[in-house]
């Protein structure tokens, strides 16, 4: 009797010991899944976030986090977020966050994500999905204050030149420019030329006239020593220009004294001629001011010059330049 009695207890001890552990495996919390996103409407191409976020107990199951492609249910992947993971009253929590974004207009919905968990020791598997969850994906509301305008026709794409017609035409211009500037160098230079050997007087008596000329307006006595020593230069160069009947306006002070220097003249009357050009270029170029006894001295030289110079060749016609 008492050993049948010791030996039901036994087993109902036994009994109750397994259903107790049964009950506590079935019953153990199951891993929990929560979504969440930013936006429920957004504009095309516009982007949204997309939170995916896990709770189970600790050292009870092995997650398997789901696994996203590209793109899935008209959704494009922009980014994707480490997993955190973190620990709190005896659970682990694991989160993500996906940045998505659609390209396709109307009521769209962001698939079920797939997670796979597994007990500790293996004996079963099973998978948890997250909800589905709807977005409307629209294009950028009108605005009824805006007017609105007629279909416009189609507008021809302009033809664009290349580089070498760009070039061409700037050489083109850049030739134009020089051409015009010598026609005009050049009718000045007849219309010049055409005054030039065309007067009443002869070269000297010419020359003479526009020395007196010169003399009896007083350019020195106003302080116009610019002035003064242009004229003088001009009027020397007027004169050999006709008397040796060819275009001399344009000779710089070496090429003048180049040209005395085939006449029969004095080398120190030449070098003290060469003294006065250089004191006209000095006061026309190098605002410099010559003593008064210089201008004039200046003045008396290319007077001497002029009238040895037409001594020289009415003596002898045939020396010429």
């Amino acid at each position: 009797m008492d050993k049948s009695v010791n030996y039901i207890g036994s087993v109902t001890i036994m009994l109750v010991s397994f259903c107790l552990f049964c009950t506590q495996k079935n019953f153990a919390q199951l891993p929990t899944v929560k979504i969440s996103i930013d936006k429920e409407n957004i504009l095309i191409g516009q982007q949204l976030h997309y939170r995916v976020e896990t709770s189970m107990p600790d050292n009870t199951y092995r997650l398997s986090w789901f696994s996203v492609p590209d793109s899935f249910g008209h959704f494009e992947v922009i980014t994707k977020d480490k997993i955190d993971s973190t620990s709190s009253n005896g659970n682990l929590n694991f989160s993500q966050v996906l940045t998505l974004t659609n390209f396709d207009s109307g009521r769209r919905v962001i698939p079920p994500l797939q997670f796979t968990v597994s007990t500790l020791d293996g004996d079963s598997t099973f998978d948890v999905y997250t909800d589905s969850i709807p977005v409307n994906v629209q294009y950028s509301p009108l605005d009824s204050i805006a007017p609105f305008h007629d279909i416009k026709t189609i507008i021809a794409v302009k033809k664009e030149w290349p580089w070498w017609i760009w070039a061409l035409m700037g050489l083109a211009v850049v030739l134009l420019i020089l051409w015009i500037i010598f026609l005009i160098k050049f009718f000045k230079k007849k219309r010049e030329t055409d005054t030039l050997f065309h007067s009443k007087l002869s070269p000297y008596d010419e020359a003479m006239q526009s020395l007196s000329e010169l003399e009896e307006e007083q350019l020195i006595q106003n302080n116009k020593v610019k002035e003064f020593h242009t004229r003088l230069t001009d009027i020397f160069k007027r004169y050999l220009s006709r008397k040796t009947n060819s275009y001399q306006l344009h000779l710089t002070t070496d090429e003048i004294l180049f040209e005395l220097g085939k006449f029969d003249i004095p080398k120190d009357q030449i070098g003290d001629f060469a003294s006065s050009l250089r004191m006209g270029n000095a006061a026309k170029f190098a605002r410099y001011v010559p003593p008064v006894y210089e201008n004039e001295n200046c003045f008396s030289r290319v007077k001497e010059m002029i009238i040895f110079i037409n001594n020289l060749m009415t003596k002898n016609p045939g020396n010429d330049i």
